[in-house]
């Protein structure tokens, strides 16, 4: 764990460091797409431009909605220094997306297949930057990492977390190369799916610092297990409509 370095002379905080490649990660995975999904240089700037500056809204929007239900939880205001969770950008970040189509009459389905990938690309490195800052730590084990700010070595959830980031990035990019001009609209859908999986297990061996926050209404279940479950359920009602529109489709074309 190392929350800070000095390089040159000067300190960088390596949390700070790792967040801002995150959001420059965003750029790079558009512009690196933009012949694939035959955009011009303006037009994938600016939805770098929504999807960066959207992806933040929801991320603000979760820590809104995260104090509302710890507060319910406890019975008593909860308070709490981070205003920004990633957790709700998977979420939010598509509802954005369909009322800009639905206003201005893009495609949504070929729009979301673009953006999926920088999403897992964000949420990949944000845990490496928690890996050296130490927060969203996991249980105390002989076998994890050094955790400076508890004093003992905690399991590396983060780095898990991460790694499994990063395979459903790649899965994005696979299915984009593989289903281009065949299928369009899977891919939000599926990483979303795969996305609530892995990090809703990886859950379990996360540490929350308030137990009404490791369990939830007084479950076995933490509070972004439960945000997770929303995740889940709504991409896989988004993937059915998909299936059962794309069914219609070839119903009609067999029909002609």
């Amino acid at each position: 764990m190392l929350p800070k370095i000095v390089l040159l002379g000067q300190s960088i905080n390596m949390y700070n460091f790792w967040f801002y490649f995150a959001l420059l990660s965003v750029v790079i995975v558009l512009m690196a797409l933009r012949k694939t999904f035959e955009y011009t240089l303006g037009k994938s700037a600016f939805y770098c431009a929504f999807t960066l500056g959207f992806g933040l809204l929801s991320a603000y929007l979760t820590g809104v909605l995260k104090r509302v239900m710890l507060t319910y939880a406890n019975g008593a205001p909860y308070e709490d220094t981070e205003i920004l969770r990633n957790y709700g950008i998977p979420m939010f970040l598509p509802v954005f997306l369909l009322i800009y189509c639905l206003i201005f009459k893009d495609d949504f389905k070929k729009l979301s297949d673009y953006i999926a990938p920088s999403v897992y690309s964000v949420m990949t490195f944000v845990k490496v930057a928690c890996v050296f800052n130490g927060c969203c730590y996991g249980k105390e084990s002989e076998f994890g990492i050094w955790n400076e700010e508890l004093g003992t070595k905690t399991f590396p959830v983060q780095l898990f977390d991460s790694i499994t980031s990063l395979l459903i990035f790649i899965i994005c990019i696979v299915l984009i190369k593989k289903w281009k001009g065949k299928h369009s609209g899977y891919i939000y859908p599926i990483g979303g799916i795969l996305f609530a999986l892995t990090k809703g297990f990886w859950e379990f061996f996360r540490v929350h610092p308030f137990e009404f926050e490791q369990h939830y209404l007084g479950t076995r279940f933490t509070l972004w297990q439960y945000w997770l479950l929303v995740l889940f359920i709504g991409c896989v009602i988004w993937l059915f409509f998909l299936l059962r529109n794309e069914k219609k489709e070839r119903a009609l074309e067999s029909c002609d």
